[in-house]
C-alpha cells in the first residue's frame, strides 16, 4: 500500500469509528511509517516524497535551487548515484571540498526519527568531517522500528562477509543531556538533513 495513503488513510479512519480495523502486519507498518515520520520531523528533517527516479531528480533540483547549491561541489561516494542521479551536480570524493553530502543509507530508525549509515556510506571519512549539508536517499521498505532491529538486519545481511564498520546515525538534532550518552550519536553535530524517500513497496 502506498505510503502516504497509509499516512492520510490513517487520520481518516480514526475519524470514522465503523472503519474496519487493519490487519496485524498492516497495523505494525503503518505504526511505523508514521512513528518515523513523527520522529523526523520533530528532529527539523526536511522529507520530500518520491514515487520515480524522475521525482527523485526533480526534487533534488528543487534543494540545490532553494539552497544556491548548483555551483557546489556534492560529496558522493555511491557509483549508483552517480549514474542516476549525477547529471545536475558537480560531484567530488574530497570531503574539504565541499558543504553537501549525498549518498544512501542502511536504514531509517523509526523511534529516533534518524538516518543509520556505515563504512558503506562514509568510506574513510568520519561523521564529523563530513558535510554540514546531508541529502539522503532512502526507500519505504528500509524503515525499521529500532537501532536493534537495524543491527540486526545488517547482520542479517552481511552474512558470511565482514560487517560493516562506522555504524552511526544523523540526527539533526542539538546533543542534550538526555541523549549525549548514546553511543550511535557519538561524535556527531547538527546536520541539516532532506530525506528523498522512494516508495518500494
Amino acid at each position: 500500500m502506498n505510503f502516504l495513503k497509509r499516512f492520510f488513510g490513517s487520520k481518516l479512519a480514526a475519524s470514522q469509528p465503523d472503519t474496519p480495523e487493519p490487519k496485524d502486519a498492516e497495523q505494525e507498518d503503518l505504526a511505523i511509517d508514521l512513528l518515523f515520520l513523527q520522529e523526523f520531523k520533530k528532529n527539523k528533517g526536511k522529507f520530500l516524497y518520491c514515487t520515480s527516479d524522475e521525482e527523485i531528480n526533480q526534487h533534488l533540483d528543487a534543494i540545490l535551487e532553494e539552497n544556491s547549491w548548483r555551483a557546489e561541489q556534492v560529496l558522493c561516494f555511491s557509483d549508483a548515484l552517480k549514474k542516476a542521479h549525477g547529471d545536475q551536480l558537480i560531484l567530488t570524493r574530497d570531503a574539504s571540498a565541499s558543504k553537501i553530502f549525498f549518498t544512501e543509507c542502511e536504514h531509517l530508525i523509526a523511534d529516533q526519527g534518524s538516518v543509520l549509515v556505515c563504512s558503506n556510506q562514509l568510506k574513510s571519512i568520519k561523521q564529523e568531517e563530513l558535510p554540514e549539508h546531508l541529502i539522503i536517499l532512502a526507500r519505504t521498505s528500509q524503515i525499521v522500528r529500532s537501532i536493534s532491529s537495524a543491527l540486526k538486519s545488517i547482520k542479517q545481511r552481511y552474512q558470511g562477509s565482514p560487517l560493516p564498520t562506522k555504524i552511526t546515525s544523523f540526527k539533526n538534532n542539538q546533543i542534550t543531556e538526555e541523549n549525549q550518552d548514546d553511543f550511535m550519536h557519538y561524535g556527531s553535530k547538527t546536520k541539516n538533513l532532506y530525506l528523498l524517500l522512494l516508495e518500494d513497496y
